[in-house]
């Protein structure tokens, strides 16, 4: 049937001749390539300029940074961020110490806050072995804050060839006359200073027990040895265990006096166990054995 065939084409296209064509895409956009190259003169030619600049201020680059550094605390000054006060607590009581604590920060009024570091200030504290427990602070925006705790000495230490103070925490106390302290706990011994608090921790089980010691020999850098003025010799367990025996040493030397007795050893080094040798006689006038 071809007068059918010639409607249908007719009805087709002109439908197709109302469709519109699709835009076309927009133009991608150009960039520019950065050549390596010219980076490279780039940075060359930064440095130059430093160069250039640190030899018309007298051919050092460390000038530029000292130049650098005191615009900054220029700035920081100008803003009131400078040091006007270092302040120390905890040293009342000590007004030379409280000096010296403010004389070894390094800090001083005039400094630049932001550049006045309290970690590095801490460790030259701390350096000094004379205080302890040392923490600083900046308070904004001007004054820099020093909390510390005086040493505490607690013993002499020789270490072969002179005495030194020792505090609570095992620490040297620099510079400090131990003429100043006849009455410590003597010690001897390979790092002797690090076993102090234990040694102290046991003593203090027993109070009286202070004044009965000739001195403290550390052993293997584990334990102590007690010397005590009778000639009798206390053997502690490890640092570790030094509680438990002393609390039992204490208990029987309350009820029995045990270290004033005529003893040549106690041994508490057993946990839960405590062993005794008694003194050696010899002939008519007795003296404590050598042990």
């Amino acid at each position: 049937m071809p007068p059918v065939k010639g409607r249908r084409q007719q009805a087709v296209e002109p439908a197709r001749g109302r469709r519109r064509k699709a835009a076309p895409p927009p133009p991608e956009p150009e960039y520019e390539s950065v050549d390596a190259s010219s980076v490279i003169f780039g940075l060359v030619m930064v440095f130059a300029v430093i160069v250039a600049g640190a030899a018309l201020m007298g051919g050092s680059l460390s000038k530029i940074g000292d130049r650098a550094t005191g615009a900054f605390d220029g700035v920081a000054s100008a803003f009131g961020l400078s040091v006007a006060d270092v302040k120390v607590v905890g040293l009342d009581d000590d007004a030379a110490l409280a000096s010296m604590v403010v004389r070894q920060s390094e800090v001083e009024a005039g400094d630049n806050m932001f550049t006045s570091d309290p970690h590095k200030i801490r460790r030259r504290i701390l350096a000094t072995g004379q205080v302890t427990d040392a923490r600083v602070y900046r308070l904004w925006p001007n004054q820099i804050l020093i909390h510390a705790s005086p040493a505490e000495p607690v013993a002499l230490w020789h270490d072969g060839e002179k005495w030194t103070v020792v505090d609570s925490l095992g620490q040297l106390i620099n510079g400090v006359p131990p003429e100043q302290y006849p009455g410590l706990i003597r010690v001897a011994g390979t790092r002797a200073p690090d076993g102090v608090p234990a040694l102290v921790r046991a003593v203090s089980f027993n109070q009286a027990l202070g004044d009965r010691i000739s001195y403290a020999q550390r052993v293997s850098e584990r334990r102590w040895d007690i010397k005590l003025k009778t000639g009798a010799t206390i053997r502690l367990p490890a640092d570790h265990s030094i509680g438990g025996a002393a609390a039992t040493l204490a208990e029987l030397d309350a009820g029995t006096s045990l270290t004033s007795r005529n003893l040549d050893r106690i041994d508490l080094r057993v946990p839960g166990k405590i062993f005794l040798k008694p003194t050696r006689k010899v002939g008519a006038g007795s003296a404590p054995a050598e042990s």
